[in-house]
């Protein structure tokens, strides 16, 4: 006997007012690109009484300069984020993350705010967003709350977000302009895939030594994460031959992957052991 059709209410709030008021329904869940939430719909993992539709809301949409640093709008589509020429002048890791993040369809429906709460551990648009520190501001009735990317994600499909409370914002801080980057993602395929293992780097080297260094994984734990011990026993050594060894285990021992149907763990190990080595030596011989 087919299962009968689930009610549910839809409401497209026009203010944040608007949307504060739906966010009190029990039951109530955002909808904005709708990329992640209809799969889910569709597999019967969630069942929300009430999609409230933020995709019009222009008070949560835009990016902007501020103190230095880029603000953006948790309901951006990813497609006007990579047509934006700030983002494409100052933020190159998360242009080159987001060209890989899904299709061109993807791309123009799916959001940097969504694809955070999500909270994937192969997140693609989080890697560029912890190596450069940034922050997601909360709001809810109560006020508004901001923390860092790094602690938003908690494990897969879970975050720091209360009821009642949306991501408003994402905010980058000003980037140091002599800093080298480097972003990659491994998969099945060289588009339109899941990540089996990526890794991202941005440093700052001065006469031959690290001044400081972030590193970052995706899709080698529970959430997408900062190799911080890696980069502590990096900071302040020579950027030599002879150091690449020493963080190409270190960042082996750093992760804690799993085997599932996309790869083994032994394999995603060595990937990003594999990625840190190749991006030092890549910056060592420039």
């Amino acid at each position: 006997m087919r299962a009968a059709p689930v009610e549910r209410s839809y409401v497209r709030p026009e203010t944040i007012d608007a949307l504060l008021e739906a966010l009190e329904t029990p039951g109530a869940a955002i909808l904005c690109g709708g990329t992640d939430l209809m799969v889910k719909l569709r597999a019967g993992l969630v069942d929300p009484s009430l999609l409230v539709d933020i995709s019009g809301l222009e008070a949560l949409r835009g990016v902007r300069d501020e103190d230095g640093g880029i603000v953006i709008g948790a309901a951006t589509p990813e497609t006007e984020l990579l047509e934006n020429d700030a983002v494409r002048q100052r933020l190159p890791l998360l242009v080159a993350a987001l060209e890989t993040l899904g299709s061109v369809q993807i791309r123009n429906r799916g959001t940097l705010g969504g694809n955070l709460v999500n909270a994937s551990p192969a997140a693609d648009g989080a890697l560029p967003l912890l190596l450069h520190d940034a922050e997601v501001v909360l709001a809810s009735r109560g006020g508004v709350r901001r923390m860092p990317v790094e602690a938003f994600i908690v494990s897969p499909g879970k975050t720091q977000l209360r009821a009642g409370e949306f991501v408003q914002e994402i905010r980058i801080p000003a980037v140091d302009e002599e800093a080298v980057g480097r972003l990659h993602k491994v998969g099945r395929r060289r588009a339109l895939t899941i990540a089996i293992a990526s890794v991202g780097m941005l440093c700052r080297i001065r006469e031959g030594r690290i001044a400081w260094i972030r590193l970052a994984a995706g899709s080698v734990a529970p959430r997408p994460i900062r190799l911080r011990p890696v980069e502590e026993a990096l900071t302040g050594h020579v950027l030599d031959a002879e150091l690449i060894p020493e963080a190409r285990a270190l960042a082996a021992s750093a992760v804690s992957p799993i085997d599932d149907i996309r790869g083994t763990a032994e394999y995603r190990r060595g990937v990003v052991a594999d990625l840190v080595a190749a991006f030092l030596s890549e910056i060592c011989d420039a």
